[in-house]
């Protein structure tokens, strides 16, 4: 296992290199977001609301707190965590039912048991004492990574930093079979802190995206479970090209990690934002903001690459006595194989998706509709190959959808 440290002196030999190559992408950001052409989506299937195997148990839906179901696909098939009901769900893109997690002591029985005889074959339960589920991922051979809360007993608190290690990543074979599960050290290993994102990459190693007091902590496994290595990104190491171009502090935050289909490299999106200064008290009273860079960092040396610029949304809003322009950043969403990087925020109708070539030679801006006014709750996947995914949750049922923006990216590569 190979940690790795961002010295101060690689960070300043990033920045001069950035503030270097900034003039080369600065025409991008005078950028207007302006129209962009919708993308069809196709509707799969329903999900009705209940306790039963297909279904989905968001009730509370409407209460206080975080709503822990995600969706995630691989190859045309979907795997929804319900975290609500603690149960996984393997479906095709009809929505019928394949393979079963379930929990049966959350009161949730499976109305089909496999057994060999079986006449239907192709469908499986699986019992397995799941707590609190989260974040899920599938990779090539359909092994699933799900994030899963330890009992209260088995979590440790860590004094030093003042954090709760409390998740574990639990892996299930294609047929079905609880392998293992990771936790920091690799496979057994001790629990992690909370975990914002998992991932998987075309070699099918394990990338863990994890929340610390000081920023994140990112863990790369291999596919055997072992762990390679470990990157802390602090807020106060973050590389910024920004800052010796005026006198204005800068405030930092990363929005997202992501690593590449097939290098070890994590891509970090950077947001900045500069100072506001009231012009009639000179009193600094909130932050405006600035920019957005995404960096490519090798987890084997250490270093930042070449940053791009990131063009942000930009809104005009009438004030009754003019037009005013706000500007904001897109959420990073995903990298697919072949380097087409995704960015969504959320419109009045729908999302807005900016995405990206490679080396950002070509900037492709679409709306997606998404009945956004009716909408209590969403979640997104990006396949491999860039089929954007989206599970969405409205009063009285769920839908499941899909948009073939690998077809458009595909057309594009080859001309």
């Amino acid at each position: 296992m190979k940690k790795i440290e961002i010295s101060p002196k690689v960070i300043r030999l990033a920045v001069v290199f950035a503030v270097a190559l900034f003039s080369a992408f600065i025409l991008s950001s005078c950028y207007n977001s302006g129209s962009a052409k919708s993308i069809e989506s196709e509707k799969l299937f329903t999900l009705e609301y209940g306790k039963f195997d297909n279904q989905l148990n968001l009730f509370n839906i409407s209460s206080i707190g975080n709503i822990n179901t995600y969706i995630a696909m691989r190859d045309g098939f979907f795997y929804i965590a319900n975290g609500e009901s603690s149960k996984i769900m393997e479906m095709n893109s009809y929505g019928d039912l394949l393979t079963l997690y379930f929990n049966k002591d959350k009161g949730l029985t499976s109305d089909f048991e496999l057994s060999k005889d079986s006449i239907d074959s192709t469908r499986k339960a699986v019992v397995y004492p799941f707590n609190t589920l989260g974040v899920i991922a599938v990779d090539s051979h359909k092994t699933i990574y799900v994030v899963d809360s330890l009992p209260q007993e088995q979590q440790i608190s860590g004094t030093d930093e003042n954090l709760l290690y409390s998740q574990v990543i639990l892996r299930f074979s294609s047929d079905g079979k609880i392998l293992d599960y990771i936790g920091r050290q690799g496979v057994g290993g001790t629990p992690f802190p909370f975990i914002k994102k998992i991932y998987t990459t075309k070699n099918d190693d394990l990338v863990v995206v994890c929340i610390t007091n000081n920023g994140l902590n990112i863990y790369w496994f291999n596919s055997a479970g072992q762990l390679l290595y470990v990157i802390p990104i602090n807020d106060t190491e973050l590389p910024n090209p920004f800052v010796s171009q005026s006198g204005e502090d800068f405030y930092i935050t990363v929005d997202n990690v992501i690593p590449s289909a097939d290098s070890n490299t994590l891509f970090i999106k950077i947001d900045y934002f500069g100072a506001y200064i009231d012009q009639d008290s000179k009193v600094q009273s909130g932050i405006d903001y600035a920019n957005t860079l995404l960096y490519p960092f090798n987890v084997s040396t250490g270093v930042y690459g070449e940053p791009l610029k990131i063009p942000p949304y930009e809104e005009d809003v009438s004030d009754g006595f003019g037009k005013v322009t706000y500007t904001t950043s897109y959420e990073f969403i995903g990298v697919t194989d072949s380097g087409w990087m995704f960015f969504s925020i959320p419109v009045k109708d729908g999302y807005r998706l900016q995405i990206i070539q490679p080396g950002g030679q070509r900037i492709l801006n679409r709306k997606i509709k998404v009945e956004n006014d009716k909408l209590l709750y969403y979640t997104f996947s990006l396949s491999e190959t860039g089929i954007l995914s989206g599970l969405f949750a409205y009063s009285d049922k769920a839908t499941v959808e899909w948009w073939r923006i690998d077809s458009l990216i595909e057309n594009l590569t080859e001309g």
